[in-house]
Order: structure tokens, then sequence, then C-alpha cells
């Protein structure tokens, strides 16, 4: 099934309602990377986009495309997970995080989400949080949506679940059309990227041993 990319321009941008707030996507990316030690200037040649745009991004004047917000999150090694709102969830019987025995239960109205409204696309957070061996989501794509370059993580192994409509996987040269019920594992070292090229909103769980940063 070997397929070429012909990889699209920078107009995939994404947008979670930025505001003026500290809860803000921008913001919070703002944070991490100052937690990091890291200036604006060092962070755009890293990724190799203009030092404008992540000033832009950070006050909320333009969105990150999602090629974009992927590089930035793996450059400042850290997770989606952190970009998202809410808390994690609470462990029963008043057992700490990982601590052995733990049992913690993710309400349906209770996961930590990242809304990206503007681009129709939704992560929530299945598991408490982004700190055991694995990393589960619930992914929402809207038609049209997805990555335009191809990414891959150092190790791991990854697993994608379609709950609706139609996801295309692609890895390496091949692209893989999944339907309702149809799930992927592969190995996460190998170029991938996710679009939704069907004309429903793709719903899908996304699983990642160990969490994808």
């Amino acid at each position: 099934m070997s397929h070429r990319w012909a990889q699209k321009g920078s107009d995939m941008s994404l947008s979670n309602g930025i505001g003026d707030d500290q809860s803000t996507l921008g913001s919070r990316l703002r944070l991490l990377r100052i937690k990091k030690r890291l200036s604006a200037k060092a962070l755009a040649e890293e990724i190799e986009v203009s030092p404008s745009l992540i000033s832009k991004i950070e006050t909320g004047a333009t969105n990150p495309s999602m090629d974009v917000l992927r590089k930035i999150v793996m450059h400042l090694h850290v997770n989606v997970a952190d970009l998202m709102d809410g808390e994690p969830a609470q462990y029963a019987g008043g057992q700490g995080s990982r601590e052995p025995g733990h049992v913690a239960v993710v309400r349906a109205n209770g996961r930590k989400l990242l809304r990206l409204p503007q681009r129709g696309m939704t992560y929530q957070m299945l598991t408490p949080d982004a700190q055991g061996p694995a990393e589960f989501m619930w992914v929402e794509m809207e038609p049209g949506e997805g990555g335009t370059e191809f990414f891959a993580h150092k190790k791991g192994e990854e697993s994608v679940l379609v709950l609706e409509g139609t996801l295309n996987v692609y890895i390496a040269s091949d692209v893989f059309a999944l339907n309702e019920g149809d799930c992927v594992t592969f190995d996460a070292t190998q170029p991938h990227m996710y679009r939704n090229e069907g004309t429903a909103r793709a719903v899908w769980l996304y699983l990642a041993v160990p969490p994808t940063v």
C-alpha cells in the first residue's frame, strides 16, 4: 500500500479559543518554555520556524498548526496532557499516584481536555495522568484535519482504534485506511501521521506505550 504524501502548506491552523488569561494554550506553552530556560528565538531555531511565529502563538495572536504544536511539545519534552484543562483523576481510597494497588476512575465528564474548536479537534485523556507506563486518549477530528508532516519517537508502540468515521494512518511509505472497529498497532519509531480524509467526524482511541512527548 505505498503512498506518496505531498506536504501541504501551513494553513492547517489550530485554535482552542485563545484569550488573555493564563489558562490559554499560548500562555501554557510560554510558561513551559520559560520553565525549560529556553528563549523564544532558540525554540524557533530548533523547530525551524520564525521567532515571530512563536511570539504570536504565545500571545494568542495566532494559533499553531498541528505539526508546529507537536514540534513544540516534543522539543520541550512535555506531553499534550500538560496543555489540558482539568485536574488529574483522584485515586480511590486515598492512594497516591502509581502506588501498589492504585485505582483511579476517570469519569466521562471529568476528563482532562484540550479542545481546538476552529480546527475541529479534541483530545481527552482517559488515563488519570501522563505519568504512568501508557498514555490513553480519546480523539475527535473533523474531516480534512490531521497532520501534514511525518513524525516519529525514539521508542515505543502506538495503537489506534476507530470508533466512528474513518481515519488514515500513514506509516512510512504505507497508508492504512481504518473504518469503524478497525485497529492498527505499530512501532512508533517509524515516521507516521494521522489524517481524517473522510466526509464525517472521526472518533478514535489512541494508546501509546510509553507515553509520547
